[in-house]
């Protein structure tokens, strides 16, 4: 069985039972308790631990399953079908003798029950619905000590078709005994770890000793099949599509998804969101949706890529649909890259779907953005020479011709100086030997 799928309650005690599964078999039940017999019942409030009960036989075996509409009689494992429903059966009888309720030990309090099962189920699993019962007691040896007691049972659900998810019919737990609170709808904290109370007139909790107070719970699963299909595919001429296209860089490409609900359960909070790589920017305004109510094409906001759009829910068999375009960047920093985009669908709040489609950038004949390579393009053009920037070249110019004249004088006259000084003659005594 899937953990991760099941209904949680009552932790510790779930827990405590998996552990124990191998050692019971087929029907789990548990603790290990005192037995009593009808004509033997207990001396205070316990539960379902009579094994000769007239109605139900052994009581620590309380759990069963059985499809609604038939014949059958609950049973202790089945096999479910999508599109079916089933009704869990939950028994409850505290053993107590009657004459014991005056003194208040047959009076059990906070009577509590819970249930868990699993919400999917696929081939070769045998998912574990569960009921556990909990009060609290005191006993003739100890009349000023509370207590507590817990007792569980399993039923199981097998099938032979992948997926099948179990939802609870909402509003159908109810409990029947032959009290006040007959008939009541019991809330869905039925399904949590601390249960929902339970009782005869009232369900407060308390629950007197004796069968004719015992009584039952229901509740029904609806077993169902969720599949759906989703494709994207990519078009350079919106005619034919691929699941990838080749595309020169600035080229628009229009994407194309269909989701269609294949099971036979309605989907809901259907929401179709857009994701894609860098270089590729959704084209404003080109969005448009297919589904039943818009056979024509609707054109809706730009939110693909943002939050997604919600189609609500989508009944079994529909098709819905969503056309839109891309620009690729118009950029040589993208040739030879393959950009993915990727739709995702979220239904039922907690499930999801992805395909994605791809676009090869081809840059064959494309010129290369650089200048080295390419100087004829726009932006390896010189700015040209005039305004304000020619009269500040022509300010460098002139400082540099300045500059170098007279760096030229000193080069010359010093050489000249070297000369003299090697030939023994001092220049500063002969004013010829100056460079003018």
């Amino acid at each position: 069985m899937n953990r991760k799928h099941l209904i949680t309650s009552v932790g510790g005690v779930l827990a405590a039972l998996f552990a124990l599964l191998p050692f019971w078999g087929a029907s789990a039940w548990g603790p290990e308790r005192q037995t009593y017999t009808n004509e033997s019942p207990a001396p205070y409030a316990t539960f379902n631990s009579i094994t000769n009960n007239a109605a139900v036989g052994d009581e620590r075996n309380f759990v069963r399953i059985g499809e609604v509409g038939s014949t059958d009689a609950y049973r202790d494992e089945i096999e479910i079908v999508p599109g079916k429903e089933y009704e869990v059966y939950i028994y409850y009888h505290n053993n107590a003798a009657s004459n014991t309720n005056a003194s208040g030990y047959g009076m059990a309090t906070n009577t509590r029950v819970s249930s868990a099962y699993p919400t999917i189920l696929n081939v070769g699993e045998r998912g574990m619905i569960s009921g556990i019962i909990s009060w609290s007691y005191v006993t003739p040896s100890s009349p000023n000590n509370a207590q507590t007691g817990t007792v569980w049972d399993e039923a199981y659900v097998t099938t032979k078709t992948e997926g099948v998810s179990l939802r609870y019919k909402t509003g159908s737990a109810v409990i029947h005994n032959g009290g006040a609170s007959n008939g009541s709808v019991l809330p869905t904290t039925l399904f949590t770890e601390e249960g929902t109370p339970i009782g005869y007139n009232k369900l407060i909790g308390n629950l007197p000793g004796c069968a004719e107070y015992s009584g039952y719970i229901t509740y029904t699963l609806i077993a169902e099949k969720v599949d759906i299909t989703l494709d994207k595919q990519v078009s350079i001429d919106g005619e034919k599509w691929y699941d990838n296209v080749t595309v020169k860089p600035g080229n628009y490409v229009t994407y194309k998804v269909s989701f269609k609900n294949t099971g036979n359960t309605t989907l809901t909070n259907v929401i179709m969101q857009d994701s894609h790589d860098d270089g590729l920017t959704l084209r404003s305004g080109s969005i448009k949706i297919f589904d039943v109510n818009n056979v024509d094409g609707k054109v809706i906001d730009d939110i693909l890529d943002l939050s997604g759009y919600n189609f609500g829910d989508v009944a079994p068999g529909a098709l819905v649909q969503i056309v839109y375009q891309a620009k690729v960047a118009d950029s040589t920093d993208y040739c030879g890259r393959t950009l993915k985009n990727t739709i995702t669908v979220k239904y039922n709040s907690t499930e999801n779907k992805t395909d994605t489609s791809t676009v090869t950038i081809n840059c064959d004949g494309v010129p290369e953005r650089n200048c080295k390579t390419n100087p004829e393009l726009p932006e390896c053009q010189e700015l040209p020479n005039t305004g304000p920037l020619e009269i500040f070249m022509a300010a460098i110019i002139i400082a540099g011709i300045g500059g170098g004249g007279y760096y030229l004088y000193r080069t010359k006259k010093t050489l000249k100086t070297v000369e003299n000084s090697v030939s023994g003659k001092d220049s500063s005594q002969n004013p010829n030997n100056m460079i003018k």
